[in-house]
């Protein structure tokens, strides 16, 4: 299955949602709002240094070192790359 992303003008909008609907293999999904929450960790920053401050902020958050969690390091990897193929 593909998937296919547009950027619609909003006059544009109905008539060709109208159009889609018609088809019967097209599916249309609504996005899923994501309601504001106050977790650093969710929010999306605006630039590249509130992003190396928000990633500094997580790791000085951990108690192990990154990838120290890990149990199975080759189980992990094999899930990455499956993951990624």
């Amino acid at each position: 299955m593909q998937q296919l992303i547009l950027n619609i003008e909003e006059s544009r909008y109905q008539v060709l949602l109208k159009f889609l609907s018609t088809l019967d293999y097209v599916r249309i999904v609504k996005p899923v709002q994501k309601t504001p929450t106050t977790s650093a960790t969710e929010q999306a920053p605006s630039s590249a240094s509130n992003q190396l401050a928000l990633l500094k902020q997580v790791l000085q958050q951990q108690t192990k070192p990154p990838f120290q969690q890990i149990a199975d390091p080759a189980a992990w990897q094999k899930q990455q790359r499956d993951e990624w193929s």
